[in-house]
């Protein structure tokens, strides 16, 4: 169906009066799309031409990217079950057993809190998840194809990614063989967790990690809590391997709090190689002094997105799947208050940048966008705004 999204704003440049800038102009366009691709962008006078298209009225929103959840854990919400508060345990490896039994007897199906929580999102305005998804002989595929069974029902409303995850160590839970069979039967990224701190061997596990990606030719999305000098050598030993193996471009860092550990001789140097290597950063914003300098980052030309995480589980009491309030987290932390930085903030969530002479929007792309009743993307972000439409392949979802 040959479909025209008539009347939404684009934004194309910045105001500014006496350097300062107060705001963005945008102009008038109509979006037209058909099978699930962007095949025309039009201005607003072209538009009363277009009589063999189904007509929708944006009603004047402002149009921006689809709006992307970057770390999740479809596996591990308790969404749907009664409240119960985080027991408490001496570390991360008893959690890890703990939460292990709980959800084996969870009061709510594995596939019935999966949906909760994709609705949720969905009604956040997310179209596209990346999921870590637990693979360990605890578990084995069990919650991998668990996933696929709910994900094969969402097929018009999102796009996705799912990480083969050995959340309880690859070495120390004998996980190589069930991530390999995870990375067989679908999974499309290699993950990982604490080579020291939790595996207790940095170089074999680092090691494995690797040698699952490259034999599966698929990135890698690396959940690091290390600290001090464990971190630096982490860092140390992942850019090593992404060199090695011409992994440029393909390895996330999830957590990162290590990197508030450097001094800035330390970040200067390891920000310009993991900048140099492509190497992502992906942060849940957490509300501590661990939250890596995301900031710095960004300057450095190390890309950096973000991500809820813990949407009540196990591990939290709180979350609550909205990936624009923890943007909004973001730039009040890192006082972000200019428009341009809480314009350029919105690409940790949607991955595309924004202002441009003709907007962003351009044929061939896939019909996967946002529709806000905002005056900016800046005001969308620091007011926390609702989103008032999604579309994915060309489908409202929200």
């Amino acid at each position: 169906m040959k479909t025209l999204l008539k009347n939404v704003r684009v934004e194309t440049s910045y105001l500014t009066e006496n350097d300062f800038t107060y705001g963005t102009a945008t102009k008038n366009i109509a979006v037209a799309f058909e099978n699930g691709i962007i095949t025309a962008v039009f201005t607003s006078d072209q538009v009363d031409t277009k009589t063999d298209y189904t007509i929708i009225d944006g009603q004047n929103a402002l149009i921006l990217p689809q709006l992307r959840e970057m770390h999740v854990h479809f596996d591990k919400s308790k969404l749907g079950i009664p409240w119960t508060p985080i027991e408490p345990v001496k570390n991360r490896v008893e959690r890890f057993t703990k939460e292990i039994a709980y959800l084996k007897n969870a009061p709510v199906s594995f596939s019935q809190r999966m949906e909760n929580l994709i609705h949720l999102e969905l009604s956040y305005g997310v179209t596209h998840f990346r999921s870590h998804i637990d693979a360990h002989p605890a578990v084995g595929q069990s919650y991998l194809e668990a996933a696929q069974a709910v994900l094969a029902n969402y097929q018009d409303q999102l796009d996705y990614e799912l990480v083969a995850f050995p959340q309880h160590g690859l070495l120390l839970s004998h996980a190589y063989n069930e991530m390999k069979l995870a990375l067989q039967n679908g999974a499309n990224i290699v993950g990982g967790v604490d080579p020291i701190s939790i595996d207790n061997n940095l170089e074999k596990s680092l090691n494995q990690t690797f040698d699952l990606a490259t034999q599966f030719d698929v990135p890698i999305d690396y959940h690091l809590h290390e600290r001090g000098d464990d971190a630096r050598k982490a860092f140390a030993k992942i850019l090593a391997l992404t060199e090695e193996t011409n992994w440029q471009k393909r390895v996330t860092i999830s957590h990162a709090y290590g990197l508030r550990d450097l001094n800035k001789s330390e970040q200067a140097e390891l920000f310009s190689r993991l900048a140099a290597n492509q190497i992502t950063i992906i942060s849940s914003i957490p509300l501590d002094f661990v939250i890596p300098p995301l900031t710095k980052l960004k300057q450095a030309g190390v890309k950096t997105q973000i991500g809820c995480d813990n949407i009540y589980d196990c591990w939290s009491p709180f979350g609550n799947g909205d990936v624009m309030n923890k943007l909004n987290r973001y730039a009040e932390m890192f006082d972000l208050t200019s428009q341009k930085e809480l314009t350029e903030s919105l690409e940790l969530v949607t991955d595309q940048k924004l202002i441009a002479p003709n907007g962003w929007l351009k044929s061939g792309m896939p019909a996967n966008f946002t529709l806000v009743n905002a005056t900016s993307t800046a005001e969308f972000v620091a007011r926390k705004l609702p989103v008032s439409a999604s579309y994915f392949k060309g489908n409202k979802v929200k």
